[in-house]
């Protein structure tokens, strides 16, 4: 199986971005290509590149629209937001359907404590 490609782009605390990207890294399945901050750099890289996941920082709740733009180009890409200082993450889905709906409450849904 080959390896999940992931870009880190735009997380402002250096610090938070090495510790994801060390994180990432130590999973055998997900290989990381690069980290940039430039918006334009990012899309360089997704043109160039065949990648799978984007990491990206954001401020709040509130995706910028060159990422709403990002996920209506690449629908294939799987982009997750880290809020803040990555103590919360959004997972942006493109073109969801029913089973793709099922799909992520399957891996991300939790069960409660008995």
């Amino acid at each position: 199986m080959k390896p999940l490609r992931c870009l880190i782009a735009g997380v402002p605390q250096i610090i938070l971005a090495d510790i994801v990207q060390r994180i990432v890294q130590e999973n055998n399945n997900v290989e990381v290509i690069a980290h940039v901050s430039d918006i334009e750099d990012v899309l360089h890289k997704l043109n160039g590149s065949n990648i799978n996941v984007l990491i990206i920082g954001m401020k709040g709740n509130n995706t910028p629209q060159i990422y709403r733009d990002i996920q209506s180009k690449f629908s294939d890409l799987l982009i997750i937001g880290l809020v803040d200082d990555g103590r919360q993450a959004i997972i942006y889905l493109d073109d969801v359907g029913c089973n793709e709906i099922v799909q992520a409450i399957k891996i991300f849904g939790k069960t409660g404590k008995d």
